[in-house]
């Protein structure tokens, strides 16, 4: 190669970096000024959170810690729902580090948001055997069952003790019987390594309660919105508990909703009535729908998110037992990488932009009917 053809390479070469580099600014500039663009929406009149109120049934929103400094978001959460869910910086892998050491931190962000806004605190989870979740020291610590009973009572006391009067309604222990029948292929790593079947279920309710005995003892599951294998074991279970004295004071239904296969709201309706048969009312604690498996434009994906919605409020509203209603979510995360590789795993009322979607609309109007 002679020097005139290496110069003509280079300055080709040169070229070629000048563009990328104008792209790649001019795609930072468009995602800076799509950022920073974002404001609150305006929204219909009365707020959401006072039409579940009409109905007697409270509506809240899991508050994600790093959201928080989005002014739409805080906006949103603060003006739409009456009550904060704090869920993930309550695992035990965030919230205890090491044995004798805890992390509140990521807690009382949101404990903090909400106390500025008046809403009531719901805790997710005391108890949640999914071995992701849960520290190595613990996970890798060959514990006797003994001693993890000790482990156990020990973080209860603490944690509740420390949120004492402060937290509205606990969620004591989360998904012991979909997890006690492998569904899903899951586990209870607390119900492997402890044993005794639901013995451990028992405990953890009694020393929640004796920790903060003001506050709402839910047992949490999901797939147990209609009666099935899942729900009749819980059913049989809350049945025999309460005549042993076990506190608890509610049924939550996490109702994560596979579009593909939504419950029916008649029997979702008559399977909150038989637990409210045994005094327990119905929570609904982390709801959202995955239309990511359902064919079909955006729209009609849209669509049916928004009728799926529309009927597990009515199914909520006709039970007249379920008293808390509360959403996973505002907005997805990752909403944007979600448009760009036509994914759509779990929706909210609100779009990327936080401006409302069919679900929102659809959602009002199941709370504006009687």
């Amino acid at each position: 190669m002679n020097k005139k053809q290496k110069n003509k390479r280079k300055k080709y070469s040169s070229s070629k970096i000048k563009i990328a580099s104008l792209l790649f600014i001019a795609v930072t500039i468009f995602f800076i000024f799509w950022f920073f663009s974002i404001s609150t929406p305006t929204l219909p009149s009365p707020p959401l959170k006072d039409l579940t109120e009409g109905h007697g049934i409270s509506l809240g929103v899991h508050v994600v810690v790093n959201r928080l400094k989005n002014k739409p978001y805080r906006n949103i959460a603060s003006s739409q729902f009456g009550f904060a869910t704090i869920d993930g910086p309550a695992q035990w892998l965030y919230l205890r580090p090491t044995e004798n050491t805890y992390n509140y931190s990521g807690i009382n962000t949101v404990m903090q948001f909400a106390k500025e806004n008046n809403m009531p605190v719901q805790l997710h989870h005391l108890v949640w055997g999914e071995v992701n979740y849960l520290p190595s020291w613990l996970v890798d610590g060959h514990f006797s069952p003994n001693k993890l009973l000790d482990i156990l009572r020990s973080d209860i006391e603490t944690t509740a003790s420390h949120y004492k009067g402060q937290v509205k309604t606990w969620t004591v222990v989360n998904e012991a019987f979909t997890r006690s029948q492998h569904t899903y292929g899951l586990h209870d790593w607390w119900a492997d390594n402890i044993g005794h079947g639901t013995t451990y279920i028992d405990n953890s309710f009694t020393w929640a309660r004796q920790a903060d005995p003001s506050a709402t003892l839910l047992l949490n599951d999901f797939n147990n919105e209609t009666e099935n294998s899942v729900s009749n074991a819980e059913y049989v279970y809350v049945k025999e508990a309460l005549v042993r004295g076990v506190p608890i004071d509610g049924i939550g239904m996490q109702m994560h909703i596979d579009a593909t296969n939504p419950p029916n709201k008649n029997q979702v309706i008559s399977n909150m009535q038989r637990f409210k048969a045994l005094g327990l009312n119905t929570y609904i604690t982390e709801f959202d729908v995955n239309v990511s498996k359902i064919k079909g434009n955006q729209d009609y994906r849209d669509s049916l998110e928004a009728q799926i919605t529309y009927n597990m409020v009515r199914a909520c509203i006709e039970s007249k037992s379920c008293v808390s209603f509360n959403e996973f979510g505002i907005t997805d995360k990752n909403n944007l990488i979600k448009s760009i590789f036509n994914t759509n795993s779990h929706s909210y009322l609100f779009n990327s932009r936080y401006q409302p979607t069919k679900s929102f609309y659809s959602f009002r109007n199941a709370w504006s009917m009687e």
